[in-house]
């Protein structure tokens, strides 16, 4: 094909674009700023995955705006206003929202106790619930939104404030990092244990720094747990650990208990809540063990009941009888 004056055109592969084959730029042409180099063959994954992330949080109108940048037109094709834009953003954007509050609700609504504690709904803590949770559409995540929705409408300041700022900040990876930690919490706490142990369970030291990085857990080695006697003619007190209900004794009333331990801070101790609510944590046999072999070091017993039905976090209304358990040496 012959051009204007006889001029053949310039050797060398067209670039395009997914609109299709563009003619090619002259060496060294001015190119608009803020606009990128056309999209070849090594770019379309990238662009395609760039596009699914901006219809999926913005919409379709702001994809055709990206599609209209990528073609090299200050503009996308039809009605490309500006303002066109932002109405239709934020359309689709509170239309999300809104489907994701509806999907907690409705989780929320199966899961209602029959009773509640006294207590005034505290209406700046709904406007930051829903605010913050509005934005979350993982079923994971969602499962948990609920599960502390529930837990302040059971008992009005039961979740802090700081737990519905701090959640969002979650990975799936370090929810999972810290759901494995989690099965070994006694209320606010892990009983500390040889690092071995808990790798053995796929928890390593570097997960526990990320952990505590994250604001879920404090891992000072001189943090430590004293228990006091529930009881005067004797040492007497009870461990509440996941499904299982755990009674330390000893002849001496004067005895105290002392364990070290790894603390879940405010926000893991309210996210651990949540998790066993929903039924994601079980005893595990093999910790069990451990603490009991522990506490057999310091001359106490322990007899173990499985827990029935929980008042509270904090209370057993109905358990199993208690039976002695020991650990023996290695």
């Amino acid at each position: 094909m012959s051009t204007r004056g006889g001029d053949q055109p310039p050797a060398g592969p067209f670039v395009g674009t997914q609109a299709g084959p563009s003619a090619p730029e002259p060496e060294g042409a001015a190119r608009p700023l803020g606009l990128p180099k056309p999209a070849g063959p090594s770019t379309a994954p990238a662009l395609a995955r760039l596009n699914e992330m901006v219809v999926a949080a913005l919409g379709a109108a702001q994809r055709d705006w990206v599609r209209g940048l990528q073609l090299h037109r200050s503009e996308a094709a039809g009605d490309g206003s500006l303002a066109s834009r932002i109405s239709e953003r934020l359309d689709h954007v509170e239309c999300r929202r809104q489907r994701n509050i509806e999907a907690i609700l409705q989780r929320a609504l199966r899961l209602l106790p029959e009773d509640v504690a006294e207590g005034i709904p505290d209406q700046d803590w709904a406007a930051a619930f829903f605010t913050h949770a509005a934005d979350t559409a993982d079923p994971e995540f969602a499962r948990l939104w609920a599960r502390l929705l529930v837990q302040e409408v059971r008992r009005p300041g039961a979740v802090p404030c700081g737990v519905l700022v701090r959640l969002p900040g979650l990975s799936k990876t370090i929810l999972a990092i810290f759901r494995r930690l989690s099965a070994f919490a006694v209320n606010n706490f892990v009983v500390r244990l040889e690092p071995s142990f808990f790798e053995g369970k796929d928890v390593t030291s570097d997960d526990m720094l990320l952990l505590e990085e994250y604001g879920l857990i404090r891992t000072n080695r001189d943090l430590n747990r004293v228990f006091q006697s529930q009881r005067e003619d004797r040492f007497s007190t009870n461990l509440l650990y996941a499904d299982k209900a755990l009674r330390i004794t000893h002849a001496q009333p004067g005895k105290q208990l002392v364990l070290s331990c790894i603390r879940l801070t405010e926000f893991g101790t309210t996210l651990c809540r949540a998790l066993l609510e929903e039924g994601e944590l079980r005893s595990d046999t093999d910790y069990i063990v451990e603490v009991v072999r522990l506490l057999q070091r310091q001359g106490f017993q322990t007899a173990q009941a499985d827990i029935l039905e929980r008042a509270d976090e904090q209370v057993v209304s109905r358990h199993s009888p208690f039976c002695d358990i020991v650990a023996l040496g290695r």
